[in-house]
């Protein structure tokens, strides 16, 4: 299904982005009598979102009993969107905007995991200008460790292990970890029945912020595509 409508920015100091507009009452009767069909299991709904000639994908929220549509960095930067501005919107739902590996085009927004950090990071990457990087909170600890082990088990230098520390700061990451990222983590872990929550955060995280998830654990790749894009660290490059 998809609607176009006219909506006021606003606002709310929730979880990020913290901007958003909320669903007409016509179309939320269609959500919420269609829930069961639409939603990931936690009450958030996978939309496609065009503003202008910027389209995002993202997922619709449910707070006090209607649903609020997320208003990306990359789509307000792009259209020049600011709290209390009158837009126009494009919300596309329905299983065709899940799953399925990324071609790359059009994406702004990517989260990445530890090891693909590490990698762009070691490889010297340049992240393309028109592209940004996010990540759970948790990336940090999970860098550490990894490039901790790998000087411990002689694989390279103390030296080489900082600069990798110090090159992934260079990248520009923006960390997020609120309580609704949390809290949907949770849900989501819950309905998967994984035994840990730390590779749900980020399939969360790309269901909440960005256009894609970049991870080099094929596991978690295979299974974050039943809820989000994917894509691969040649698509951070490419510009």
């Amino acid at each position: 299904m998809d609607w176009e409508f006219e909506a006021e920015v606003f606002q709310w100091r929730g979880p990020a982005p913290y901007f958003f507009v909320a669903t007409p009452a016509h179309v939320d009767d269609f959500l919420h009598a269609h829930l069961g069909e639409l939603t990931y299991g936690w009450g958030g709904i996978p939309a496609q979102v065009r503003i202008g000639d910027t389209e995002v994908t993202t997922s619709l929220m449910p707070k006090d009993g209607v649903y609020l549509v997320p208003l990306k960095v990359a789509l307000r930067r792009s259209e020049g969107i600011d709290d209390g501005d009158d837009v126009r919107v494009r919300l596309q739902v329905g299983p065709q905007n899940v799953g399925g590996p990324s071609e790359g085009a059009g994406m702004t927004t990517f989260v990445i995991d530890a090891q693909v950090a590490i990698d762009l990071a070691a490889g010297g990457a340049t992240i393309p200008a028109e592209h940004s990087l996010t990540a759970p909170t948790l990336l940090r600890s999970q860098a550490l460790a990894l490039v901790y082990e790998s000087v411990h088990r002689g694989e390279i230098d103390e030296g080489a292990g900082r600069q990798i520390l110090d090159d992934i700061r260079g990248l520009g990451i923006r960390f997020l970890g609120d309580r609704s990222l949390e809290d949907h983590a949770w849900r989501l872990a819950a309905k998967l029945n994984w035994p840990d929550i730390y590779q749900v955060e980020y399939i969360v995280l790309t269901q909440l912020q960005a256009d894609a998830l970049v991870t080099a654990d094929d596991k978690l790749a295979a299974a974050a595509r039943a809820f989000v894009k994917t894509a691969t660290p040649a698509d951070i490059l490419r510009p």
